[in-house]
């Protein structure tokens, strides 16, 4: 889509999660009718739907009471319990710098019983230029980091605060398709929320996950949930809108080829795609209880669809694998699979171990972050080896 589209239906989507989670305010409606305004308010339903697709649920507060200041809304995690206070704040246009300062002291100056949460939009113009880019966000990054040992609040050294900027250049590209969505985020005092934050071992990181877990999936579900989706149901667009493609969904049956040639009725039971060949390779149960393995080619169109929607793709939700990045996301795949592993379990896995009978001591949880921390720690030393 061109600019002008992709900011025309993206506020429509905003305004829709909006209106079929929260009360939307008269006062943000009037903002947007204001062409002075619109822009700041736009900017306050993307991050007012950000937090809702994540899965937080807003609460506006009253803006006729004059006794104190206020934040654009109080976010709170349904996982967790724990409440965030959120502030927006976007830049004029136009500008040939990327400093964000005032803008962070205009929103730490709001007063706040939670948390702090503040998306700033550096609103500068984008080609989709990789260079061009890194310049913006060094540039904003230095300016938060410079502000951190000076910036004073009311007298007091200025609170912390999880800092997510942004870049929604599209009204600089109107009739352009040529434009990049882009953002960073940074813990400002908060020295382990770093976006260079380095860990002395996997425990730590692990550490700081679980402390800014309601953040970190703030950062994930911003990540997946970037485009505007095409369906209600959440159906894969190129299936919804395409009658003639037909789809292999686990639980379905099909006629498929058997070992010896002849053509079987089978149930899909669990199914995964070898990308390079473009194929699937499906488990079906037969009629008469056997099970065997069928392939399938993907056309450029299904495996474009694949690529986007992997866990769903055979129409139930089942995680495919993927490449580790880092040694986290390598334990983070291992923790996945076994977390929720028996105590006795885990120790027979373990039995080889020499501090096994240490370990005897300890809980599952601890257990199963022992297993996947070592599991790592090998496959670490392996790599390194070859």
């Amino acid at each position: 889509m061109i600019g002008a589209m992709v900011a025309y239906i993206s506020l429509a989507y905003n305004l829709y999660l909006l209106a079929h989670n929260i009360k939307i305010q008269t006062k943000l409606i009037k903002r947007l009718k204001n062409k002075d305004l619109f822009w700041g308010a736009y900017y306050e339903t993307y991050v007012a739907a950000a937090f809702i697709k994540a899965g937080f649920d807003l609460e506006f507060e009253n803006e006729d009471d004059n006794s104190r200041t206020h934040c654009e809304f109080t976010a709170t995690c349904r996982k967790t319990g724990s409440k965030y206070y959120v502030e927006a704040k976007s830049r004029q246009a136009g500008k040939g710098h990327a400093i964000i300062s005032n803008q962070l002291c205009a929103a730490l100056m709001k007063e706040a019983n939670h948390k702090r949460v503040v998306f700033i939009d550096v609103n500068v113009s984008d080609n989709a230029d990789r260079v061009e880019n890194i310049k913006w966000w060094r540039e904003s990054l230095e300016s938060l980091r410079h502000k951190e040992g000076t910036l004073m609040i009311k007298g007091k050294p200025a609170p912390e605060a999880y800092i997510f900027v942004t870049n929604h250049p599209y009204h600089y590209n109107l009739d352009s398709t040529r434009y990049g969505w882009s953002g960073l985020v940074e813990g400002f005092k908060i020295p382990d929320f770093k976006v260079d934050t380095e860990y002395s071992n996997i425990r730590d990181a692990l550490r700081s996950r679980k402390k800014h877990a309601d953040m970190e999936q703030l950062i994930k579900s911003i990540k997946e949930h970037y485009e505007i989706p095409s369906t209600f149901d959440g159906e894969i667009p190129v299936f919804a809108f395409n009658e003639n493609i037909s789809r292999l969904r686990i639980g379905q049956r099909y006629v498929i080829s058997s070992n010896d040639g002849t053509e079987v009725v089978g149930e899909l039971t669990t199914a995964c795609v070898l990308e390079p060949d473009k194929m699937v390779y499906g488990a079906y149960k037969l009629m008469d209880g056997r099970s065997i393995i069928a392939t399938s080619p993907l056309t450029d169109e299904e495996f474009s669809a694949y690529k986007r929607h992997p866990d769903t793709f055979f129409g139930v939700y089942m995680k495919q694998g993927k490449e580790a990045k880092s040694p986290l996301e390598l334990f983070v795949f291992f923790f996945e699979s076994y977390r929720n592993t028996p105590k006795e379990r885990l120790l027979e896995l373990m039995k080889e171990f020499p501090d096994h009978e240490r370990l005897k001591n300890e809980s599952q949880e601890e257990l199963a972050i022992i297993y996947c921390e070592r599991m790592v720690y090998s496959a670490m030393s392996k790599h390194k080896g070859d």
